[in-house]
């Protein structure tokens, strides 16, 4: 979802209306510390480590949310 929300900030252009929903799901997996969790990581050799495991604050997904509903809170006013 987060790639997919990502993807719309990038066209720089109004948010559709139909984002809505998504954009309320992800708000709500807010952290209270205000991060968001790594989810799902693909299984496999990994060359180095960038974050703590899933389940664990991700300091890319944190940058990445930010930049989303910043991008939907100025461009949907």
């Amino acid at each position: 979802m987060l790639r997919a929300l990502e993807y719309f900030r990038s066209a720089r252009d109004v948010p559709d209306p139909r984002i809505k929903e998504a954009i309320d799901l992800f708000q709500s997996r807010q952290q209270p510390d205000g991060t968001w969790l790594l989810e799902n990581t693909h299984p496999g050799k990994i060359h180095f480590a960038l974050e703590d495991g899933d389940r664990r604050p991700s300091r890319w997904n944190t940058l990445r949310a930010l930049r989303v509903l910043d991008w939907y809170e100025q461009s949907a006013h």
